[in-house]
């Protein structure tokens, strides 16, 4: 991953040390992107060199100063248009936070929480999404964030904040104007991520989004 990252900075001459493409779209958020790879080594932070420890907190930090009204474009150099933000875990700051997560559990540098916190309350403003219930693009994949910040900071409200998506699930709003899900059952797309969001409402001090935990 390191050495990949490296090579295709240095070739195309990015101004961030890692970089990545994906079918040769430079993504940002935790599907595609370089959010979730930075995530992924610093989970295993550690058993990296010091040289390659420096590259990766580099990158995160060039990665922070992408936000733009407190999101982050779906690709590298792109600008955010007001009325179409993107605000999902794959692309947007349901998903970057939890990269900040797991570089404030690791560093223990107050900004990278402020930045997640950040996440959040952009979460709140606008994480209830007309995609359907999942994790990917979904309302419980907005609700997670919630989730993370009260594991991380303690505070009720985040609690509350969790509460209120999951109700959403159910109302006649939701069910009028969400999509049609194509994947009923998927983990990201369809019912199987927002069953595993619902029983973590249920257990908040053990929560943690599918197959993408910051606390081990």
């Amino acid at each position: 991953m390191l050495e990949s990252g490296k090579q295709y900075a240095l070739k195309k001459r990015k101004p961030v040390p890692l970089m990545y493409s994906y079918y040769g779209t430079e993504y940002l958020g935790a599907a595609h992107g370089l959010s979730s790879i930075l995530q992924m080594l610093l989970s295993y932070y550690e058993y990296l060199p010091a040289a390659d420890q420096e590259l990766v907190w580099q990158s995160v930090d060039f990665l922070m100063d992408q936000e733009q009204n407190c999101n982050w474009p779906p690709e590298l150099g792109e600008m955010i248009e007001r009325e179409n933000e993107l605000v999902h875990w794959c692309h947007g700051a349901p998903g970057i936070a939890y990269m900040f997560a797991k570089a404030y559990l690791v560093s223990k540098k107050p900004q990278y929480l402020d930045s997640c916190i950040r996440c959040g309350e952009l979460t709140w403003q606008k994480g209830l999404l007309k995609k359907g219930p999942g994790i990917c693009h979904g309302v419980a994949g907005s609700a997670y964030v919630f989730l993370l910040l009260y594991r991380l900071t303690g505070n009720s409200k985040y609690i509350y904040r969790a509460q209120r998506f999951a109700e959403f699930l159910f109302t006649e709003e939701f069910k009028a104007g969400s999509r049609t899900l194509e994947n009923v059952y998927s983990l990201f797309e369809g019912f199987s991520g927002t069953v595993c969001f619902l029983v973590d409402l249920l257990q908040p001090n053990q929560a943690e989004f599918p197959l993408f935990s910051v606390f081990v």
